[in-house]
């Protein structure tokens, strides 16, 4: 995959070339969390299964252990290993050994309970046990068909983040991402875990930069008509509209708060890109930058505010801000410039409760990532979340401001991973043979299309 300095080059080049309903039950007390805290030691025996066919079986380890999955992702969560469970760990099937879980030094006992009901057809029961107070926190009754199974582990998951800080888990959301595993380059589309993989484009053509509007349409890039247009697509139907589709380049979109403006970065009369805003349609369309250098990679902060993007002005990209209240550049409204430190710095987004700014930023060769944190006492001060040897790029943020998802090439091509800001251990979400790219992430949950 080309890094960032030959997306710009190759901007330059074409520039200048002219051209499942659950029930609940128990409360319990949470923990607002400000800074990194200190891990909740949880067991997850695996979990039991009354099956209708002996391939059901397997699923009590499968999906305890995807559970498990979810919660050391977050960051919030240490899993007991299994081997270490003391054997008096549970009395009888519904009496714990609570002394025996203290001792392993359990703050919560997960257990769950599968039972296939008719062929193909589970029913789910899953108690959060709070160690300490020597009850179930958490209570969730899920019902569904084999292949929503997967998806009832990661609404567990986000139930139980939410019991423990008192804010929902984004696990499970979909995830959009841009790959070239057909010969040529795609948009697809998947769980946040990277399983149930579609493919959305097949177009045969290149397809790039994704942007989520809803929680069944997207926005992307196409070449269908020999030009880099601007299109939205409904994910399920696979109906597609043109958004933007004026001579030269349609980039870069980005979605507003509420799916009601977009962002995007086009090509001006003097054959340099700045930022448009416009409605979801591409209707009243409105410049917002005024400045012969390229302006792209917009990203809105959750009040929609301000905007953040890319602008070379200075000779290299560099990070900038413009406060959206106070009218274009055109009025006098200048960009300031956010990213004061490195020769490169690219992929800027807002986290969804706009304490954060994630961005890339190469160093010594590689691109690797970093935030902004915007309620330091300096309001500017820069956190390091990954420092390696390959490339990290185009950081998205999960729908509850603690996850990002990304591209890096530990393995010489791009694959996608997941990253925690307070675990800072990255987790690979695809292991293909191709480039995955360009990542977005919903910040919705799914109904439509299972």
């Amino acid at each position: 995959m080309i890094m960032k300095k030959g997306i710009w080059l190759g901007i330059c080049l074409l520039l200048f070339a002219g051209n499942i309903p659950a029930q609940e039950s128990g409360q319990a007390q949470f923990i607002v969390i400000s800074k990194a805290p200190k891990k909740a030691r949880v067991a997850i025996p695996v979990f039991k299964v009354k099956a209708l066919s002996v391939e059901s079986f397997a699923l009590g380890e499968e999906l305890s252990d995807l559970l498990g999955k979810d919660l050391q992702k977050s960051g919030l969560f240490e899993l007991i290993p299994r081997e270490s469970y003391l054997r008096s760990s549970q009395i009888t099937p519904d009496v714990e050994d609570w002394n025996a879980w203290s001792i392993l030094g359990a703050q919560a006992v997960i257990r769950g309970e599968i039972s296939e009901f008719s062929p193909g057809q589970f029913e789910i029961t899953l108690k959060l046990y709070d160690v300490l107070v020597q009850k179930a926190g958490l209570t969730k009754i899920y019902k569904g068909p084999k292949a929503s199974l997967r998806r009832m582990m990661h609404r567990f998951a986000d139930e139980s983040i939410d019991w423990l800080t008192g804010k929902r888990g984004g696990f499970e959301s979909r995830i959009a991402f841009v790959s070239n595993k057909t010969g040529r380059k795609e948009i697809y589309f998947a769980d946040s875990d990277g399983f149930n993989s579609m493919q959305i484009t097949d177009s045969k053509k290149l397809n790039l930069s994704p942007a989520f509007l809803d929680d069944s349409r997207l926005y992307y890039v196409g070449y269908e008509r020999g030009n880099p247009d601007l299109y939205l697509i409904d994910i399920f139907s696979k109906q597609k509209t043109l958004v933007s589709g004026q001579t030269g380049l349609n980039i870069s979109p980005a979605v507003g708060p509420a799916g009601k403006k977009l962002a995007f970065s086009m090509e001006s009369p003097g054959n340099n890109l700045d930022i448009y805003i416009a409605n979801p349609d591409g209707s009243k369309l409105q410049r917002l930058t005024f400045n012969p250098a390229n302006d792209l990679e917009p990203s809105w902060s959750p009040d929609g505010h301000y905007l953040a993007f890319v602008s070379d002005r200075s000779g290299s990209p560099q990070i900038y801000f413009i406060d959206l209240y106070r009218g274009s550049e055109a009025d006098g409204n200048y960009p300031i410039r956010l990213t004061l430190k490195g020769d490169y710095n690219t992929s800027p987004a807002y986290s969804p409760d706009g304490r954060y700014l994630a961005y890339s930023r190469r160093i010594g060769g590689q691109m690797d990532l970093f935030l902004i944190d915007f309620m330091s006492e300096d309001k500017k001060t820069e956190v390091q979340l990954t420092s390696t040897p390959y490339n990290e790029e185009d950081p998205c943020w999960g729908p509850d401001g603690r996850m990002l998802i990304y591209s890096a090439n530990p393995d010489g091509n791009y694959d996608l991973f997941m990253i925690s800001i307070y675990s800072k251990e990255p987790v690979r979400l695809t292991d293909w043979a191709s480039d995955e790219t360009q990542p977005v992430w919903s910040q919705n949950l799914f109904e439509r299309g299972g």
